[in-house]
This record gives structure tokens, C-alpha cells and sequence, in this order.
């Protein structure tokens, strides 16, 4: 019998079966709720760690292991990515072969040819950047025209590979475009607020000219200034962000295509131009 001064903590009530659908609602859930609680001194946990509690709680450690090697490389936490959209693209693909050696494979593709450098290495990534010798700028300009790559010229880019398993790596590759998106926000602003100035003043003009009473007359030069200037700032760079988000989508497809080829054992250089392979087929005496 309980006397009122304790308060029941749900332990002596009888035990429920949750089915798995009901498990993953329940862990995030709690996952949520922990996340609003005040965060600690230290407020990380060793790998080892969460794949300890997540196999108590009957989550398949392989299962957990992919989910960590998932988690990007590069965090962004912008303003800017809210409306123009997330600077750095991840994308993660299990490929057949031991993690060194795909590592290897990929990180020679990327420095031959994208003309990327390592500038930092670890067991189990790579991080490249633009190589800035005479030869690959040269290179980079004839053999891949920034419209189309974009793995040639990202600020940086990590490649990690971790052993999934015995025969199969888990294999991530971070793209940072932060470059690209800076440029082009600033084209934007640049570009709205020379056009605003021109066609607020332009509007003020007509206002000034026309026949109207001093304080009207003021009043409607502030207010068609403001609105040109605004509406044209908002124009360029509402253009911009679409151009922006087209150059994301394209620089996705690059980065997906490799992973496809690295994933299919395929060679991790793009296929040739039409015109290229009719060539190759002539010169070696093909059909």
C-alpha cells in the first residue's frame, strides 16, 4: 500500500512486450528527451562505448558500427546552408575489399586525376586539397571544366575507410563546395545591390519629377527606393541560391558516380566522351 510519501517510479508495475517498431519510437524518444537536457562537461562518448550500449539494448553492432562511420565528416552548422544549402555533401557506400586498400585506390584516383593533394593522412582517411603546381592548374583547366567537376575544385575532401566486415569496407567521402557557396552569395549581394541602387534611383527620379507636394513627394522617392532596392536584392540572390543548389546537385551526381564505380569494381575514371571512344575504337582497330 502506498502511504503518499513516495512517489511510484513505474519499477513495480507489471512489464510490457514492445514490439521492434515500438522499440526504435521508444529510443528516439529517449534520444530527444536526453537532448534537452543540460549538456555536461564532457558530453562525448568513445565509439566503443556507443556500440556497447547500442548492443545491450539489442541493436546488431554491425548495424551500429555503419551508422557510426555514417556520421559526416564535416559538420555545418550555418545560416547560410538554411537558405542556399549545406556546403559540404557526404556520401557513404560499402565497397568489396579491405578498407587500406580501396582507401589507397581512391585516394590515387582523386591525386592523378582530379589533381588533388594529400595534405593529411591517417590510418583510415585522407584529407585533400587542390594541388597549386603550375601543372596541375594547367591540367585541371584543359581536362576538367568547372561546369562539370567539382571534386577538382573543393576546398577539401576526406575520404575515410573503415573494415565493415571481413570482405567489405565502409567507405565516406566528404565534399566542402564552402568556397563556391561564399563566392556565390557574395555575387549575389554584389550583383541585387548595384542593380537595387539603379533601379531605386531610377524610381525615385520619376518621383522627384512628377508633380507632387513636397512631403508626398519625399515620402513616395523613400519608399519606391527601398522597395526596388529590396526587391532587386531579393531577386539576385533567390537566383543565386538556385544556381547554387543546381551546381549541389551536380556536384552529388559526381561524387555518387565514383562510389558507383568504386562499388562495382569498375575503373574509378568516368567513362569517355562519345566522340573520344569512337576514336579510341578506330586508332586500336575496333568496329
Amino acid at each position: 500500500m502506498n502511504d503518499g510519501t513516495n512517489e511510484p517510479d513505474g519499477r513495480d508495475l507489471p512489464s510490457r512486450r514492445v514490439t521492434r517498431r515500438d522499440f526504435e519510437v521508444i529510443i528516439r524518444r529517449a534520444a530527444e528527451l536526453a537532448a534537452g537536457e543540460p549538456e555536461g562537461a564532457d558530453d562525448t562518448l568513445e565509439e566503443e562505448e556507443v556500440i556497447r550500449i547500442a548492443t545491450e539494448i539489442g541493436l546488431p553492432a554491425r548495424h551500429v558500427r555503419q551508422a557510426l562511420f555514417e556520421l559526416p565528416e564535416i559538420a555545418e552548422h550555418s545560416t547560410r546552408g538554411d537558405y542556399f544549402g549545406d556546403a559540404v555533401l557526404t556520401a557513404t557506400r560499402i565497397v568489396p575489399g579491405r578498407a587500406p586498400d580501396v582507401l589507397r585506390r581512391i585516394e590515387d584516383y582523386l591525386s592523378t586525376r582530379e589533381y588533388l593533394q594529400v595534405v593529411r593522412r591517417r590510418t583510415d582517411r585522407a584529407f585533400l586539397m587542390p594541388a597549386e603546381d603550375a601543372i596541375s592548374n594547367l591540367a585541371r583547366g584543359l581536362l576538367r571544366p568547372s561546369k562539370r567537376f567539382y571534386l577538382a575544385r573543393a576546398r577539401r575532401v576526406i575520404v575515410s575507410a573503415r573494415p565493415l566486415d571481413e570482405k567489405n569496407a565502409h567507405i565516406q567521402i566528404a565534399l566542402d563546395l564552402s568556397e563556391q557557396r561564399t563566392h556565390a552569395v557574395r555575387g549575389g549581394w554584389i550583383g541585387g545591390s548595384l542593380g537595387g541602387l539603379a533601379l531605386g534611383t531610377a524610381g525615385a527620379v520619376a518621383i522627384a519629377l512628377a508633380d507632387l507636394p513636397s512631403a508626398v513627394s519625399v515620402a513616395g522617392e523613400i519608399i519606391v527606393f527601398a522597395t526596388a532596392f529590396a526587391g532587386t536584392v531579393a531577386a539576385a540572390l533567390a537566383g543565386t541560391r538556385a544556381a547554387f543548389r543546381s551546381k549541389l546537385a551536380g556536384a552529388r551526381f559526381e561524387l555518387e558516380g565514383l562510389l558507383d564505380r568504386a562499388e562495382h569494381g569498375q575503373p574509378l575514371e568516368p567513362p569517355p566522351a562519345p566522340w573520344r571512344k569512337r576514336l579510341q575504337q578506330k586508332l586500336l582497330g575496333h568496329g
